[in-house]
């Protein structure tokens, strides 16, 4: 019983929740544009295939200051903290390059790394990233060179801010399929 209670909380439509209406009508919601947009920013795609090239590019460098010289051992602390900064660095980045093309109205890979959303009840425990699940069907799927490889379904809302089932109010990060515990207060009231 209580399950279910959690599953209709955890993925009510934002549709049926109080002031969704008037937040669409005052713009605080996504709008998927009709046509294809044109990309705003750099290509996530390639950050994310870039991140996994300098990850194992800069291990090997690791690895090989750590068995093939006789570097000191606060040097190998060095490079490591180095190493460790600019791959989180590039997820930074990532997730600021992912989110301009959400709120772009596309995206250009079909899964979403578990960036933008946060799970400290461990809702799903199926994704073991302890992040909210992604449903990206809502926007537009474009191909590195901007042309369209999907268009979106426009029964499923696209993933963005809604006002919340958990504070009422204020607009909460939906992800497409599950609310994400990320609010943001309104520009305008819509309640």
């Amino acid at each position: 019983m209580a399950e279910d209670y959690l599953r209709e909380a955890v993925r009510r439509d934002p549709r049926t929740v109080p002031g969704f209406t008037r937040a669409v009508e005052l713009g605080l919601t996504p709008q998927i544009p009709a046509e294809p947009p044109t990309p705003v920013t750099s290509n996530s795609r390639h950050l994310l295939l870039a991140i996994a090239g300098t990850s194992f590019g800069l291990l090997l460098v690791v690895l090989l200051l750590a068995n093939g010289t006789q570097a000191p051992p606060w040097l190998l602390g060095v490079v490591s903290a180095v190493v460790f900064a600019v791959v989180v660095a590039m997820f930074v980045r990532l997730r600021r390059i992912m989110w301009d093309e959400i709120m772009a109205g596309y995206c250009r890979t079909d899964y979403m790394v578990a960036l933008f959303s946060r799970d400290p009840e461990y809702r799903f425990p199926a994704n073991r990233m302890r992040g909210a699940p992604w449903d990206l069907r809502g926007l537009w799927r474009l191909a590195d060179d901007g042309s369209v490889v999907v268009e979106p379904d426009r029964s499923v809302l696209p993933p963005g801010r809604y006002p919340s089932p958990n504070r009422p109010g204020q607009l909460e990060l939906w992800t497409g399929s599950a609310w994400a515990y990320r609010y943001e207060e309104p520009r305008v009231p819509f309640l």
